[in-house]
């Protein structure tokens, strides 16, 4: 029993941890503080992996089909998104230095030299 409740910790902890990474990512560093695009992605990056959870704890629990059906679409269609999401981040991270040398480097290649007038 101990040790299904400490998976369970540990995978709660990683979906946590995942969440907050998409959040920072998608929604904290293109959003400007207080704006209507942050607080709906931050509402969206809240409330689907609750719809997830419930999706996947509905089954167990012995809900009523109808409901097992309306949590299911959007609960698993969030957790295969949120995979996709993650990984082409997780691409983006490993790409991301490299184009900001070159960025660097054109910068300073198109930078005409300024003369000082005599």
């Amino acid at each position: 029993m101990l040790v299904v409740v400490l998976v369970l910790v540990v995978v709660l902890a990683l979906l946590a941890g995942v969440h907050y990474y998409v959040w920072r990512r998608l929604v904290r560093d293109v959003t400007v503080r207080g704006g209507a695009a942050r607080r709906t992605g931050t509402a969206a990056i809240v409330v689907l992996p609750l719809l997830s959870f419930a999706a996947l704890s509905a089954g167990r629990a012995g809900t009523p089909f109808v409901l097992q059906q309306i949590l299911a679409w959007p609960g698993f269609l969030w957790l295969a998104l949120l995979l996709y999401v993650v990984l082409f981040l997780l691409v983006g991270e490993l790409v991301r230095p490299l184009l900001l040398r070159a960025l660097n480097r054109r910068a300073t290649v198109q930078e005409p030299a300024t003369e000082t007038p005599a």
